[in-house]
């Protein structure tokens, strides 16, 4: 019984763990995003307690079956203990009101052909590299080569000066990139806008090219922002101008050429090129019919009340030109796909791709990463917003993507996620190493026939209250 039989100890350490890289242990929760998942070995570990016997040290890295016994989650959520008790065996039965909910858990349960997938995701990204795939490449300043990738775009967000009418760029900080992940403090120039690599970041020295102080703050700051020009003290945001503008400033890429010689990441200040790239995108963007990009309001709400604050009205403010031409044309090729199954699977990836592709995602100059919309619960708006390559970088020597936030690194998770439906494994550490434990005989799903033998379980999921079914 769980009450003699959970073991605190032991739970609370694998927990722990398991929360730090949660998908290093459960790589099914990587088919989309949800708001606080709880560790899957805690549920694991309740269900072991209460419904077999043995010490749980010992029947935790164990093939277990549950068959005959029923678990119900009246807020089922992401799912997590759905997704055990159904790999233990169990029937399982779920409700929340929450569409998304309902569509996650489902997408996480339902079990699809991951060859038939792999090769129709092939075709969607195939599709998308001949139509838009030079609209994020650019030149290396290093060798030349007008084939390396793009990773991120940078944007500062500006707007208008109460006093002279001139652009104000609201610039926190000139710090681009702090040097720990790269061997240099990269800053930009607040004059000429080239960026200088420097190994003091409290002293930077002077810009490489116009030979400027370079500076570590900025002028914008809690809300106001003094123009360079006039001296005017400026406040941001002004909701009544519409949704801020942006200027794209900086661009971190990946050049296979010269990876293999080269200390650290690639960054460069937009070309000429690189501008006419973008301004390409607007101009089919605004010349395409679109079937799928929303024109729906943005309602007031405890979260969105922010959006609002900034002028965001409608939902496809959030995006820019090249963001929304990438995204109709993904919508168009998964809505042609005829396998039911295959085409479910590409939408809740495109729905995943969102939280990357969007104007809301900020630039960790730590990490040197992008951080999604939903990297806190909200929609934080920051100064400088970071657009991801949507196709994403692969690099073929290593057979490894680059950067996040684009189809490949969605796809690569998705796969990720249903091979560990097939054949789930735990992980423990033995002498301070990390092991891969594979639990034969477990799997996550409705069916299989892997053994030559069908098997089946119940799942039941309900988009509606628990309380109507009686379980209130």
């Amino acid at each position: 019984m769980i009450e003699t039989a959970f073991d605190v100890p032991f739970v609370a350490e694998m927990a722990l763990r398991e929360k730090q890289i949660q998908q290093n242990y459960r790589p099914v929760i990587a088919v989309h995003k949800w708001f606080a998942r709880r560790p899957g070995t805690l549920f694991r570990s309740l269900l072991l307690a209460e419904f077999t016997g043995g010490p749980l040290r010992e029947r935790y890295f164990q093939a277990n079956c549950l068959k005959g016994i029923k678990v119900a989650d009246p807020f089922m959520g992401g799912g997590t203990p759905l997704l055990e008790a159904n790999r233990l065996g169990c029937d399982v039965i779920g409700y929340d009101i929450n569409p998304m909910a309902w569509w996650i858990v489902r997408e996480e349960i339902e079990p699809i052909d991951l060859v038939t997938y792999r090769h129709a995701a092939r075709k969607l990204t195939g599709q998308l590299e001949k139509s838009i795939g030079s609209l994020y490449k650019t030149k290396c300043g290093h060798c030349g080569s007008q084939n390396a990738s793009v990773k991120y775009f940078l944007w500062v967000k500006m707007q208008s000066c109460h006093g002279c009418g001139d652009k104000v760029e609201l610039f926190p900080g000139y710090l681009l990139a702090e040097k720990e992940r790269h061997p240099s403090n990269v800053f930009i120039c607040q004059r000429c806008g080239d960026l200088t690599e420097t190994p003091d970041r409290k002293a930077p020295g002077h810009c490489r090219s116009c030979g400027n102080a370079l500076a570590i703050a900025g002028p914008a700051r809690r809300g106001f922002c003094t123009c360079p020009r006039c001296g005017t003290a400026n406040t941001y945001p002004n909701p009544q101008s519409g949704p801020p503008e942006h200027r794209m400033f900086a661009i971190e890429y990946f050049c296979p050429r010269c990876k293999p010689g080269h200390q650290g990441r690639f960054f460069k200040k937009p070309d000429a090129s690189d501008l006419e790239r973008y301004q390409e995108a607007e101009s089919r963007c605004a010349r395409m019919a679109t079937e799928f990009v929303p024109d729906d309001e943005i309602p007031r709400g405890d979260e969105t009340d922010r959006l609002h604050r900034w002028g965001y009205r409608r939902y496809r403010e959030m995006f820019n030109a090249r963001q929304l031409l990438g995204l109709e044309l993904s919508c168009q090729a998964i809505a042609r796909t005829a396998d039911d199954r295959i085409r479910s699977a590409l939408a809740t990836n495109l729905s995943d791709l969102l939280r990357y592709q969007n104007m809301l995602c900020r630039y960790d100059t730590r990490a040197l990463k992008s951080l999604d919309i939903f990297s806190i619960h909200g929609y934080p708006v920051g100064l400088i917003q970071c657009e991801s390559n949507m196709l994403g970088i692969v690099d073929t020597r290593q057979g490894t993507n680059v950067g996040s936030g684009g189809w490949s690194n969605i796809v690569d998770k998705y796969v990720k996620a249903k091979a560990y439906c097939e054949k789930p494994f735990e992980v423990k550490y033995v002498a301070g190493r990390k092991l891969q434990v594979p639990v034969p005989g477990e799997w996550i799903g409705v069916e299989r026939n892997s053994t030559g033998v069908a098997e089946r379980r119940s799942v039941e999921l309900h988009c509606q209250s628990a309380g109507a079914q009686g379980l209130g």
